[in-house]
């Protein structure tokens, strides 16, 4: 079991001590826990440390690469994760994703704690507190169970891999370790309930909506290769006011061609910073991944630019910056509603939905072809064009090893030195830092 720590002291540790540990300090005990609405709305909304994901997926795919005077730039654990260690940290390393991640579980935790002491709060404060702490911490253990767990029901989801599972802020008394199909009837359960508590569209855009909870279910129903729910619930995303932006009316000259919360933006989600990995100067596209662009791609040159010294970076981020979008856009509703019909047979109603995404993608000479491969490969080189530099390379990996058993070997280069990756499942499951290991015994 975890150190049994109260509920205020671990409240106060997560909210103020930058503990190098999930629970290895004791916090102060002077620090105030928040009792109003606005003080706990303060917590699930603070984007700094809501919105965002783990760069662990960033560095294990195949999205860029880099030359090796930056990559002794990385530290270690960041080396370590590009050469697919899976066990990058080191035994007293404190892995900041895995930190961010139970940090946002803790405060949704901490909110649904409350709401389940019957505060003298409004039937409506109640709900909205309550629909956004399931969504993200729904949204938390996703992320953590695309690094470190497999897929329920593919035949590797075994006894020997599981995660935390913290469902009330008294960690020490309710954390059980938990394997992969007991964790994602959590994050279903939770984004489900969290649906009738959502609002159509949120007050500010980094909150969580209704039409959000559709488009994560639809993402996390894909990745679990269940393609009719996958189907069903990026549907619903489709009633919302969202808008496919036309590429061909994008500003190439500009720095950053498209605006923050644009209208193609359901969820919006950023991957954490963690050094200096995803900076333009430092990761560079890869030379299969350019090669793949039609020239009528209006893609290719909103997403990259070429740098002095010969390579090319990426700049098309929905964040209307140089940090990395993590979240959902309109396009990968799309491309989930193309794959998902594609695999159930409906080919018809997929190549549609397909044809609607890239109508928005390419010049007007365009004409959408495929050959032998058929209509679902088309889709999935479509969706890896589409989503390069948006964190999701690394789950496609994934799921397309289990429920396909494809095997892409991938391969990275320092100089001499020459590593392989073989995509079989086994080879997707990170382990837990070793640190952290010793809370969950």
């Amino acid at each position: 079991m975890l150190k049994n720590t109260t509920y205020t002291y671990l409240l106060a540790l997560m909210l103020f001590g930058a503990c190098s540990g999930f629970l290895d300090e004791k916090p102060n005990k002077n620090i105030l826990v928040p009792e109003s609405v606005s003080e706990y709305e303060a917590l699930i909304d603070n984007f700094d440390q809501i919105n965002i994901t783990p760069v662990l997926p960033f560095i294990y795919a195949d999205d860029y690469y880099t030359s090796a005077s930056n990559w002794q730039r990385f530290l270690p654990w960041q080396q370590n994760a590009y050469f697919w260690s899976d066990n990058p940290y080191l035994p007293e390393d404190s892995p900041l994703d895995y930190y961010l991640m139970y940090r946002k579980i803790f405060y949704a935790n901490i909110i649904l704690d409350k709401i389940n002491m019957a505060p003298d709060w409004s039937v409506a404060d109640q709900e909205r507190l309550k629909g956004k702490a399931l969504f993200w911490r729904a949204h938390a253990y996703y992320e953590l169970a695309v690094l470190h767990l497999p897929i329920p029901d593919s035949g590797f989801d075994g006894a020997g891999y599981f995660i935390p599972l913290v469902t009330d802020a008294d960690l020490g008394s309710t954390q059980r370790n938990d394997n992969a199909g007991e964790v994602f009837s959590v994050i279903i359960e939770d984004l489900e309930n969290s649906l009738s508590l959502l609002p159509d569209l949120p007050e500010y855009a980094t909150q969580p909506s209704r039409y959000g909870g559709y488009a994560l279910l639809a993402r996390i129903n894909l990745y679990l290769g269940k393609y009719e729910e996958a189907r069903q619930y990026a549907g619903q995303v489709l009633a919302g006011p969202f808008t496919l932006m036309d590429y061909g009316m994008q500003d190439s000259t500009s720095s950053y061609p498209f605006e923050l919360f644009n209208s193609e933006t359901v969820l919006f989600t950023t991957m954490a910073t963690q050094g200096t990995v995803s900076n333009d100067n430092i990761a560079y596209v890869s030379a299969d991944l350019m090669e793949s662009f039609d020239s009528l791609d209006l893609r290719l040159p909103l997403y990259t630019f070429s740098n002095d010294f010969g390579t090319v970076s990426y700049r098309g981020s929905y964040t209307g910056d140089y940090s990395v979008f993590t979240g959902i856009g309109l396009d990968e509703v799309y491309l989930i509603l193309a794959e998902s019909n594609v695999r159930l047979g409906n080919e018809e109603e997929g190549l549609e939905h397909l044809v609607s995404l890239l109508e928005k993608r390419y010049s007007n000479e365009f004409q959408l072809t495929y050959g032998e491969e058929g209509l679902l490969e088309e889709v999935l080189s479509e969706r890896r064009k589409s989503l390069v530099f948006r964190g999701q390379r690394w789950a496609d990996l994934k799921r397309f090893s289990y429920w396909d058993n494809r095997n892409d070997n991938l391969k990275r280069s320092l100089e001499e030195e020459e590593i392989l990756f073989e995509s079989k499942p086994e080879n997707f499951l990170l382990k837990i830092a070793q640190r952290e290991l010793t809370f969950m015994k």
